[in-house]
């Protein structure tokens, strides 16, 4: 009997043939809505829309869902004598074979090659809505198998030099360790505690990890004896390693200095005479317009294989290197074409297994109860089209909206009239990025990036009334956050894993330090509609790595954020024994239109995408939360993309706004 059939046994049958809503088919199918419209969108799943309904009305017939079910079951049947169960396309830029080695149309991370590149391991949900990602195993070509169990996230995966192994990360509320377990399901064996990153060198002899609790470098560890040790100690905000194939030399991510841009380094194991080196590859991409991605490289041969932003979309790109001296020969290649996000490569050899994801990321909104701002009622689609959409602000009567777009035709940020829906451009110049709309809508404040080795951010200030800019300052150490007021504005400053807020005076670029600790890293600043209390999320040291840049994705060092407010001061720094808690593992926080309410993120179980809203009741002349914290929002058709800079939602005094996609796509390789 089919899982399909077994799925109808256990279930009573309905008497109509007709599944009317997203949810009644992903029942009926026995996988998660985002799943079923994926099918339905890559796979031909036959799904209806009523005309005189909005989009989101469909329904679909079971004799037809049964007819493709199985006509799909028999093609991967039939495809598994010939092409193993995968699907083989060419590039049409480069020409290159593809091979689609998973159809689970999940949310899928961290995949894994075997050094004899037969066993394919990742994580992934399973294309379920309502289960924790785990790890999965499968043979190239064959079908996969969950090994893991639990609520815990896991990331960094890797296999041992004789494929017996598995090491991964495990993050939960308690922080992030290394583990190894055997490579067909086992119990976990923890290798480090409070590390993250954990990589066997290709000879065996090695472990490189990521210590939580050093300030720079890269641990690196016997896997016979206790002999441990740190190299690149000048290293700072390392977000990942990968081995050369020789087992002599590490590469990382990582800058030196909190003002440089962040490149791509190489550290010996051995000659400790020798200094890391950089390889300048994001400098020179910097330098062609193109950006990095805050996400793990791969060494094969003579090559590092990474993710590149492009004007085009997320491409798996090529670097070669000289042999003797490790820097940059020839052209970055880029290999792939067509997709919309290709991330998390790894290689081996000759083969680059990647993820494939066509990203539907746009601006929703769901209607707020004015009096209880609880929301109710149906998500309503305010954008539409693929690309990259962030960082929102809104005017003190909510009427604009203001937040960054960025499509093929171009990026910057964009100006929404919430009555009419209507929108402009607000573009002064190439590559502005992160808005903030003043109260009164007179202001629009942006940050720029400028090429160039040492990381320069600086603030503009536009008038949206004729559209002159002028900048604030070459470097003002941030980007923006909020408007306090009509004159001064919240930013965001960036240090050595620990990011601190502060107030920027934009009529002559003076500022003052508002938010800063020694030992946490705070982000996702809110004011309080009255500006008396502000709002915000600090995770503790080691535990947030480099921030992502004006367009880039994150996944840092492992912990977890909890939400904190403090009473506003704009005189002197708040001081931590001011901050009072709100909730644990949570972030982005956001504020109703009237104060009461302080909506935000929970973490568990996924770090990098949430579908759950939480609030908690605000006691605006004590700054004491009222009650315990509750539900406010369940997603169940998208997320949102937490591990992408800027995607906190807004509220307005009668909308909740939300950054939401769906991020779902299959391990492809070429």
């Amino acid at each position: 009997m089919s899982p399909l059939e077994q799925l109808r046994a256990a279930s009573p049958a309905r008497p109509e043939d007709r599944l009317d809503s997203w949810k009644a088919i992903a029942a009926y199918l026995g996988r998660g809505v985002r799943t079923v419209q994926r099918w339905e969108r890559d796979e031909g799943l036959p799904v209806h829309r009523l005309a005189h309904e909005k989009r989101g009305s469909v329904y679909a017939s079971r004799r037809e869902v049964d007819g493709w079910w199985e006509s799909r079951r028999q093609s991967l049947s039939s495809g598994a004598s010939t092409h193993d169960a995968s699907t083989e396309t060419a590039d049409p830029a480069t020409g290159r074979q593809l091979q689609r080695v998973t159809w689970k149309a999940a949310a899928t991370f961290w995949p894994a090659l075997s050094s004899d590149g037969r066993l394919l391991a990742y994580v992934s949900d399973g294309g379920r809505d309502d289960v924790p990602p785990q790890i999965w195993l499968q043979q190239i070509g064959g079908s996969a198998a969950c090994i893991t169990s639990g609520v815990c996230e896991r990331s960094h995966l890797a296999f041992s030099a004789d494929d017996t192994r598995l090491v991964f990360t495990a993050s939960d509320t308690t922080g992030s360790s290394v583990y190894s377990m055997p490579t067909l399901g086992g119990e976990p064996r923890l290798l480090k505690r409070a590390a993250l990153g954990g990589r066997p060198s290709p000879d065996g002899k090695w472990l490189a990890y990521i210590s939580l609790h050093e300030p720079g470098g890269i641990r690196i560890a016997s896997m016979a004896s206790a002999v441990e040790r740190t190299i690149g100690r000048d290293l700072l905000d390392v977000s990942f390693v990968v081995w050369s194939p020789d087992s002599t030399h590490v590469l990382v991510q990582a800058h030196v200095d909190p003002t440089a841009e962040p490149d791509y380094w190489i550290v010996p194991i051995h000659d400790e005479t020798h200094a890391a080196a950089n390889t300048g590859i994001m400098q020179r991409l910097r330098q062609r317009g193109h950006f990095n991605i805050t996400l793990p490289a791969s060494w094969a041969n003579d090559s590092v294989i990474f993710s590149v932003i492009t004007t085009e979309g997320v491409r798996i790109a090529r670097q070669a290197l000289s042999p003797e001296t490790f820097q940059p020969t020839g052209d970055t290649e880029l290999l792939t074409h067509g997709g919309e996000l290709d991330v998390f490569p790894t290689a081996n050899g000759e083969r680059v297994a990647f993820v494939r994801t066509h990203a539907d990321q746009n601006l929703w909104w769901i209607a707020i109860d004015p009096t209880s701002g609880m929301p109710s009622g149906p998500l309503r689609r305010l954008t539409r089209g693929p690309g990259f959409i962030a960082q929102l602000s809104a005017t003190r009567d909510g009427r604009t909206l203001c937040y960054f777009l960025a499509r093929r035709t171009g990026a910057g940020p964009v100006l929404r009239d919430m009555e009419t829906d209507s929108e402009v451009a607000f573009a002064p110049a190439d590559d502005h990025g992160f808005p903030a709309l003043s109260p009164s809508g007179r202001w629009l404040a942006s940050g720029g990036r400028e090429a160039g080795p040492r990381a320069m951010r600086p603030i503009y200030i536009g008038s949206v009334a004729d559209g002159e800019t002028r900048k604030l300052a070459d470097d003002c150490g941030g980007r923006p956050r909020q408007w306090l007021d009509e004159r001064l504005l919240v930013i965001e400053r960036f240090g050595s894993r620990l990011n601190s807020i502060a107030l920027l005076d934009t009529t002559n670029g003076d500022q003052r330090e508002l938010l800063v600790s020694a030992e946490q890293s705070i982000s996702n600043a809110r004011v309080s509609p009255d500006g008396q209390w502000i709002a915000f999320d600090a995770t503790s040291r080691g535990a947030s790595g480099a921030s992502a840049l004006s367009s880039g994705l994150t996944l840092g060092p492992g912990g977890r954020p909890s939400v904190f407010v403090a009473r506003m001061r704009t005189d002197e720094q708040i001081p931590d024994a001011d901050w009072i808690l709100v909730d644990r593992s949570a972030s982005h926080p956001c504020w109703s239109a009237d104060g009461s309410l302080l909506y935000y993120l929970p973490t568990v179980p996924s770090l990098e995408f949430r579908n759950v809203v939480r609030a908690r009741r605000f006691d605006a002349p004590s700054g004491s939360p009222l009650g315990d914290s509750f539900t406010a929002l369940t997603l169940s058709e998208m997320i949102v993309p937490a591990a992408m800079a800027g995607t906190a939602p807004i509220a307005t005094k009668d909308r909740l706004v939300f950054v939401l996609g769906d991020f779902r796509g299959d391990v492809w390789m070429l």
